[in-house]
């Protein structure tokens, strides 16, 4: 990337003196070692929450947050791989996870935060499940998405659990075909129980992303989805504020040109997507994340990268009904950033993650934003080994994060708060 591009890029943006600083974060604490698989991590309005983690086979949860006690031992939840995670302002959510049964396949789901504390399974199958995805609302109320594959049909698949009767729909419902086992879909849901999935379709008549809608007060999805871009469109991200509008995020590769990040916005009160804006263009964009809150800000970031060039991490903030004139670099002066993740709280406040590639190792870097992007923090390096699967979860109270270091039987589970 050359320097007049980053200046552009970056122009309208100053970052504040090391922002967090400000809050006063606890010593690493190593939750678990070995053969472990994904983690997944999630917080309440007051900064509590659990991490959750499997390491061989086997499940494991563990408090998290600004008040918990750092000798607490963590807690074996259940067998299986896969897990997923989603918890609402008051503390009330849902876990599910993969599991294999000889030639069967399971969604297996546990309620947090509720009298019943049982796992249930919510879909078996002798096909194969893919990209399992959960989400909660202000009542406790989940719906579950999935890809389901069998016998070369590949279904997105919903399930929901309702708190008033601590009860699962009997069955899934499916909203549509996708193209690629692949393509995940995505699943926004907002306090209101309004709720969308955004899947990629492609077939003789349509090339594109489409959207199946949620209405709460009949339970019902829409009989027909409605198209949210109609060109090929891949790495897609939705999420959704609490009037139910909505912003979608997605690279568009046509063969043989630069790659497009494109977005498009959701209007509940005139019913429609409004036409795609152009965020960033280059010869290569990847890893796009999406995080909005209940009042309709929103953050997007990215990876692009130009031919010959390294890699940068890059973010744009949506405010007002629309985006800001420019986009922040947050690795101007470190490593090519291998992965990260991104949180934004009610007040607006985000974070990111990000584990950046050095001459000296792997680095865990930690930046904040109210307003200005903040110098970056370093949370961890890894000189021996590396860092990987960064998560965040950024709350008016404070910030938790949990990150892997290490590789082989000496991979190490992280987690870090602040208050």
């Amino acid at each position: 990337m050359s320097l007049d591009l980053l200046k552009r890029l970056t122009r309208g943006f100053r970052s504040a003196p090391e922002a967090s600083s400000a809050s006063t974060w606890s010593r690493p604490a190593h939750l678990d070692r070995g053969d472990l698989g994904e983690a997944r991590l999630a917080v309440d309005h007051r900064a509590q929450g659990i991490a959750l983690w499997e390491n061989h086979g086997t499940l494991w949860t563990l408090p998290v947050g600004a008040v918990s006690a750092p000798a607490l031992r963590r807690t074996p939840f259940g067998a299986g791989t896969t897990p997923r995670l989603a918890i609402n302002h008051e503390g009330r959510g849902l876990a599910v996870w993969l599991a294999d049964l000889g030639e069967e396949r399971q969604i297996l789901g546990k309620t947090l935060g509720s009298s019943e504390n049982q796992e249930h399974v919510v879909f078996r199958t002798p096909g194969w499940v893919r990209k399992l995805q959960v989400a909660v609302d202000r009542r406790g109320n989940a719906l579950v998405v999935w890809l389901h594959e069998k016998v070369g049909r590949i279904e997105v698949m919903v399930q929901s659990f309702d708190t008033r009767g601590e009860a699962w729909e009997k069955g899934p419902t499916i909203l549509g075909l996708a193209s690629d086992p692949a393509a995940s879909p995505q699943l926004a849901v907002n306090h209101r129980e309004h709720a969308m999935v955004v899947w990629e379709a492609r077939d003789s008549l349509f090339d594109g992303l489409l959207a199946s809608h949620h209405w709460p007060k009949d339970r019902i999805w829409s009989d027909r989805p409605m198209p949210v871009v109609t060109h090929a469109s891949r790495h897609h991200q939705v999420a959704m504020d609490d009037h139910g509008n909505a912003v979608a995020l997605w690279v568009h590769a046509p063969y043989g040109q630069r790659s497009i990040l494109e977005a498009s916005f959701f209007d509940v009160v005139a019913g429609e997507w409004r036409e795609p804006t152009t965020l960033a263009k280059a010869q290569e964009i990847s890893l796009p994340r999406l995080v909005m809150n209940g009042s309709g800000e929103a953050l997007a970031a990215w990876c692009q990268r130009e031919s010959g060039e390294g890699s940068h991490l890059l973010a744009r903030a949506f405010q007002n009904g629309g985006w800001e004139s420019g986009a922040a670099c947050l690795d101007r002066s470190r490593g090519r950033s291998h992965d990260y993740a991104i949180g934004l709280d009610s007040d607006g406040r985000a974070g990111a993650l990000v584990v950046q590639h050095g001459k000296d190792g792997d680095q865990v870097v930690l930046l904040t934003r109210l307003g200005a992007w903040s110098k970056p923090k370093v949370m961890a390096e890894c000189r021996e080994g590396a860092c990987s699967s960064p998560r965040i979860a950024v709350s008016p109270q404070g910030m938790s994060l949990l990150w892997m270091q290490g590789t082989g039987s000496e991979k190490a589970l992280v987690a870090v708060g602040s208050h």
